[in-house]
């Protein structure tokens, strides 16, 4: 746009007077000087915002375009703008899309959420990520600020808590991607970013690592807002929590302190004896590909060192057959997994798996390749002599357990 004041003869000023006079009830001109526009509008671009203020313009061109600056309008007054807000001036804000703030950001929320959609628990992260909360992915929703329900939003994402630097979610994967990957396809309704499948909508995000998190809103072109409000969220790391506990059948809540020992009681021929303690078992994880409880003994059976005898343990059934084993009394999750018995441990009656002095532990519990949160398991211990069992009262076991997880 090219505004340039003109000087005439009285005559012909007074004439051009009164043809720009309709004009002036469409745009309030302050100066006494007569001003005159160019075409504002090529076949390349067109000015959206032609305004004038009070102390005039300035022309700026290049051979590409043309463009009057108004600078009148203290676009850029310091009063216009504070940390909670920031007031627009002129017609291009009338036509910006509200920026949008975050309603919930979460990874690691535990007994509670801020986020309101109907597939996320009570309970936080910790139902859909496992024990610990996310630390690869995260969860978010957006808060429309009442903009029509076909508005796209953009997701800017950073760990520079001063938003010196950014980058982007991307719109079909979630995974965090470049400005130079970044594209109107990235643009997504408020539904579309909430309604994955799988709850979450960011991906690949590092352990133990502070994320922000903003958005920008856009309805129809030259309408995209300034990025709104942010939020913080912190990943998790990985991990697997495992504790054991010695109790009687009642003791699903019982805590207990290392060293833990179990009394089996006397032992006699043709009768099956089970420890009146259990061996319970917390167990908990945020792996993507879950865990294992694993068992191993000192002795492949109860020995005892002055007889020099080994009752031998192995998969049995103790009603017909002399032995020593594990069996599965109980198992419980609050979320995912599920916990589960491995079927030698699983086989109820007096049916026992047997523990071995191996290398490679045999595998007792899994949580079938999920993660898993407040799962709870416990085992009975069963033996039943044979008919030549040296007879002493120091018939011993060590039993190691063990976890291991996969990523």
């Amino acid at each position: 746009m090219n505004l340039q004041p003109r000087t005439k003869n009285k005559t012909t000023k007074n004439f051009l007077f009164i043809g720009i006079f309709t004009l002036i009830a469409l745009i309030y001109i302050t100066r006494a000087n007569l001003i005159y526009a160019d075409d504002v509008s090529s076949d390349d671009f067109q000015i959206k915002d032609f305004t004038l203020g009070s102390e005039g313009g300035e022309e700026q061109s290049s051979s590409d375009f043309r463009l009057m600056q108004s600078i009148g309008d203290n676009l850029n007054d310091e009063r216009f703008t504070s940390t909670n807000y920031k007031l627009g001036v002129g017609t291009t804000f009338n036509w910006m899309a509200t920026a949008p703030s975050i309603t919930c950001f979460e990874t690691t929320t535990e007994g509670s959420t801020n986020c309101s959609d109907a597939d996320v628990n009570p309970d936080g992260m910790v139902m859909l990520c496992g024990d610990g909360g996310c630390y690869d992915k995260a969860r978010f929703e957006l808060n429309s600020e009442n903009n029509p329900s076909d508005t796209l939003y953009s997701v800017q994402i950073t760990t520079d808590s001063g938003w010196n630097s950014w980058d982007f979610i991307d719109g079909s994967t979630f995974l965090i991607e470049n400005s130079s990957n970044h594209d109107i396809n990235d643009y997504l309704t408020e539904s579309s970013w909430e309604g994955t499948v799988s709850s979450f909508n960011v991906y690949g995000l590092s352990y133990g690592t502070t994320y922000y998190l903003r958005a920008t809103a856009l309805h129809g072109d030259f309408t995209e807002s300034n990025p709104g409000p942010d939020s913080s969220a912190t990943t998790a790391q990985p991990q697997i929590t495992f504790d054991i506990d010695i109790a009687g059948t009642g003791g699903s809540s019982s805590e207990t302190s290392a060293p833990y020992t179990i009394n089996l009681g006397t032992l006699k021929y043709g009768n099956i004896t089970t420890a009146s303690d259990l061996i319970w078992m917390d167990i908990g994880t945020n792996l993507n590909g879950g865990a294992k409880i694993y068992v191993r003994d000192s002795y492949s059976g109860l020995y005892s060192s002055s007889q020099s005898y080994t009752l031998s343990s192995s998969d049995t059934d103790l009603t017909s057959n002399t032995g020593y084993g594990l069996q599965e009394y109980s198992s419980t999750e609050s979320y995912l997994g599920p916990l589960t018995v491995e079927s030698s441990f699983g086989n109820g009656g007096n049916i026992v798996g047997g523990i071995a002095n191996l290398i490679y532990s045999e595998p007792v519990y899994n949580t079938n390749s999920n993660p898993l949160y407040e799962g709870r398991c416990s085992l009975y211990i069963k033996a039943r002599p044979a008919e030549d069992t040296p007879k002493s009262d120091d018939y011993t076991d060590n039993i190691i357990m063990t976890v291991t997880g996969d990523y």
